[in-house]
């Protein structure tokens, strides 16, 4: 199964606006886009109606790169439809909002886009008309964008997630959040409207991921409200911070860094995915490192490189590895190193013959960041 990693940091998905965002707020945002494109499959990106996320990819990184990224399935892009609302009150003649008019009323509502502003090409237009591209240009763009593109059916989203966080409050399953039961829905307060307007978006985010199996940096297991949904939500703080771990362990800076320090590019993202190692790391962080702190983290990794995975502790592990040691020193070595299907050859079934198939070309997560480390003494 792919890694699919969700990416809400490029802008508010719930905003209608641009955001305004100073020169390290912007480089935070590519830097961590570039470390997620190394350890994850593919990143889905959230945007808004006005398709902030994608307007600000093309500005920073050139259209012809973020064409590749959508060409090769690199990334793909999430309309946030669910949306949820709440009052402060209602404007006087006078220009001022009388807050007093919010009691009586429920305290969120749900609601979604309109059907011309759930089309695809319609939202990739808002962002392009940003920039002086040429007719044909805008065109093909489109057409590579718009196959991308992820449109969850909002308003099941957003009405689920309004009656379910309103439910909780009325049983005080809130309280530890911060909002305990005091006084019926409608009459809550301005601040507390907002608070379960917040714990609202949760929910939704939560639900949302847990459909399209997305994994998450943020942590949602203190939100009681979303334990329904935490079972099928990947971690993917923890696959970014056990990888940060084992970079440290090697005397690396992490990617993010190795990207602001300017000592890899971003376009060389399309160089190192594709290679043998990149793709073998990839897999072994999701599986090993999603639920592992940083000690067991660099026990396994250590353990990989030894040829002592926990894997070879099991009986055909012990096989395999018997084999792969005797393959080392004699001419079975020729046979065992040949395609999966000779392996298989051996009794051994494709799970089995997979891991030796990689064990003897030598494949282990140490290779990734040993890769990093060399391209980084090339330029320098």
């Amino acid at each position: 199964m792919k890694s699919n990693v969700f990416n809400n940091r490029i802008g508010a998905p719930y905003s209608f606006d641009y955001p305004t965002l100073n020169k390290k707020q912007e480089l935070e945002i590519i830097s961590g886009l570039f470390e997620q494109l190394l350890i994850f499959d593919q990143v889905t990106i959230t945007t808004n109606r006005v398709n902030f996320a994608l307007a600000f990819l093309i500005n920073k990184l050139g259209v012809n790169t973020v064409e590749k990224l959508f060409r090769n399935g690199y990334i793909k892009i999430m309309l946030w439809t669910p949306l949820i609302f709440t009052s402060s009150g209602h404007r006087t003649d006078n220009e001022q909002i009388d807050h007093a008019s919010i009691y009586g009323k429920p305290p969120i509502a749900a609601g979604t886009f309109s059907s011309q502003d759930l089309d695809p090409e319609k939202n990739i237009d808002y962002a392009l008309r940003n920039f002086g591209l040429h007719r044909e240009r805008k065109r093909l763009f489109t057409k590579i964008a718009a196959k991308n593109y992820i449109i969850p059916n909002g308003m099941e989203f957003s009405s689920g997630s309004a009656e379910l966080v309103i439910s909780a409050y009325k049983k005080n399953d809130l309280a530890s959040l911060g909002l305990p039961f005091e006084n019926e829905p409608e009459q809550m307060h301005l601040d507390e409207r907002r608070l379960l307007l917040s714990l609202g978006n949760k929910v939704i985010e939560t639900a949302v991921l847990s459909k399209y199996n997305l994994k998450s940096y943020e942590n949602y297991e203190h939100f009681a409200i979303c334990k329904q949904h935490l079972d099928n939500i990947g971690k993917a703080y923890n696959v970014a911070n056990n990888t940060a771990e084992l970079f440290n362990l090697e005397d690396l800076p992490n990617l993010k860094e190795l990207y602001i320090s300017q000592r890899l590019d971003f376009d060389r993202v399309f160089k190192i995915r594709h290679l043998s190692n990149a793709k073998y790391y990839r897999k072994w962080i999701n599986t090993v490192g999603e639920n592992s702190n940083a000690k067991e983290i660099t026990k396994e990794y250590l353990n990989e490189i030894k040829g002592n995975s926990k894997f070879f502790e099991q009986t055909e592990g012990k096989l395999i590895k018997h084999l792969s040691l005797l393959a080392a020193n004699s001419a079975i070595g020729t046979l065992i190193a040949g395609p999966i299907g000779t392996v298989s050859g051996l009794g051994l079934g494709f799970f089995e013959a997979l891991w030796l198939d990689n064990i003897l070309k030598g494949k282990n997560p140490s290779m990734f960041i040993d890769y990093i480390k060399k391209e980084i003494d090339t330029d320098e």
